[in-house]
């Protein structure tokens, strides 16, 4: 049998991380067996061992497929958009999808938890991560928009942790209203970074159109 090109091999690994995704969102990370996968995606068990090992290597591949090609950072040009990338508006918490996203992700993270050692890819997806909510305050920083009285890079890794943390407050507690714990984390969000008000805002207040300022 000839040997399959890497072109053929690259279209099933990503075939397969796809279904495996579409399945572990379906059936939760820890109902979802490797089968499970083989079934959605079509494959033998075989075919599935050829790319990965294990669920996590899957889950780590589908989520570098999203977020490759997604410039999320260029998006982001006033406070409104920073808090809508981070935290989820309310009508998208409504959004079965995004909810099953949250919920997946809290599972994998459970079972990275029992693992010596990160997944392969996992520790780039986290950078790649980092990196967008560093350019997006670089980007609110240079435009005046915010004036943090620490480095960006602290900054960046104080969001993440309260992003993450009212996340999991909210998917682990149903008696929590969305709308007061995304108003908590737009205030937490707001007093670390040093927000003083959008540039149409301010230009307002002055009278006139205010120029953002590099930072000093």
């Amino acid at each position: 049998m000839p040997k399959r090109d890497a072109a053929f091999m690259e279209a099933q690994r990503s075939m397969i991380a796809r279904a495996a995704l579409g399945v572990l969102l379906e059936k939760g990370y820890h109902a979802t067996s490797l089968r499970d996968i083989c079934k959605a995606a079509g494959i033998s068990i075989g075919a599935l061992y050829t790319h990965f090992k294990t669920k996590e290597e899957a889950v780590v591949v589908a989520c570098s497929q999203e977020m490759s090609g997604v410039d999320s950072d260029a998006t982001v040009s006033s406070w409104e958009d920073y808090v809508d990338l981070v935290f989820a508006k309310e009508a998208d918490w409504e959004n079965e999808i995004v909810r099953g996203r949250l919920r997946l992700s809290l599972q994998f993270a459970t079972e990275v938890m029992q693992l010596p050692e990160n997944p392969p890819g996992l520790s780039n997806i986290q950078r790649q991560y980092r990196e967008t909510i560093y350019r997006c305050l670089a980007k609110l920083h240079e435009a005046g928009i915010i004036k943090p009285t620490i480095d960006l890079e602290a900054l960046t890794k104080i969001h993440i942790q309260i992003v993450s943390g009212a996340s999991f407050g909210l998917l682990s507690d149903h008696d929590r209203q969305f709308s007061e714990v995304r108003e908590t984390v737009k205030t937490a969000l707001e007093l670390t970074a040093g927000f003083v008000g959008s540039a149409r805002k301010r230009a307002s207040k002055t009278g006139g159109e205010e120029k953002s300022q590099p930072p000093g």
